[in-house]
């Protein structure tokens, strides 16, 4: 039987295996161990010959439920309207914004085509699987991506507030035997990389510049582009992180949604 202490550390990894092991796991009722709903169908890169796992601290995973719920009311909001702020308090620029940014490419919406299934353990694996298949399109194995503590400058949950972002965790390279071949701390304090480029299509994942700072993806982002260059440092051109969509001027100021 297994200990309390080793419940709570299955219960806090999410597990996205390759589609041939859920193909067989469905056809064998064998059940996948710490895998969560929903499966690796629920983000736009295919995963073939590996797997990702996403571990979160305990106390980050008591959380996860309210983090994610309202991280998925901000971008269906965004989705719909362009702004992911209910109110009217923002600048005239930032009411407008989907027609001004028609022709974006949206990170969140380009790596979760569904926003039902918009949670931070799908977007870490997306923008992992994103970077691997463009970086390292032979990987096998396992990648697996501990974040031991996550802060957003002004995010609307207080727990996660800090005076900057930032994620500290691991990143851990197995091979297909489960065997560690490399593993590596990362602190990744969010540096932003900005563009006025209202159709933004480039190769980085595009964020609303208020996300920056009120919302987990740009951090997240930052970290998962670190935490590869720190394992593929020879891939780094290859790997990318966030880009920071600009709509306001030199003299408009941002209000935050907390």
């Amino acid at each position: 039987m297994k200990s309390a202490d080793a419940i709570k550390t299955t219960m806090a990894r999410i597990v996205y295996p390759p589609s041939a092991a859920l193909a067989l796991c469905a056809l064998f009722a064998i059940p996948v161990l710490a895998q969560t709903s929903p499966t690796s169908s629920a983000i736009a890169p295919q995963m073939d010959g590996y797997q990702i796992e996403t571990v979160f601290s305990k106390t980050l995973n008591n959380r996860m439920k309210s983090i994610d719920d309202l991280e998925r009311t901000f971008e269906k909001r965004f989705r719909k309207t362009g702004t992911d702020d209910s109110t009217s308090q923002r600048s005239a620029i930032h009411r407008f914004p989907k027609s001004r940014t028609i022709g974006t490419q949206w990170a969140g919406e380009t790596l979760i085509p569904d926003a039902e299934n918009y949670t931070m353990g799908n977007l870490i694996a997306a923008l992992a699987a994103d970077n691997l298949n463009r970086a390292l399109p032979d990987f096998k194995g396992t990648l697996r991506l501990t974040i031991d503590r996550l802060k957003v400058s002004s995010h609307p949950i207080a727990f996660l507030n800090a005076s900057n972002s930032y994620v500290m965790g691991k990143v851990e390279w197995l091979d297909s035997e489960g065997h560690l071949v490399k593993s590596q701390d990362v602190t990744a304090n969010l540096v932003i990389d900005p563009s006025v480029d209202l159709n933004y299509d480039g190769p980085k994942y595009a964020f609303i510049e208020t996300d920056e700072a009120d919302r987990v993806g740009p951090t997240l982002a930052y970290f998962v582009e670190k935490a590869l260059e720190s394992l593929w440092p020879e891939q780094d051109d290859k790997i990318n992180g966030p880009v920071i969509i600009r709509l306001s001027g030199p003299n408009e100021s941002i209000i935050f949604n907390n």
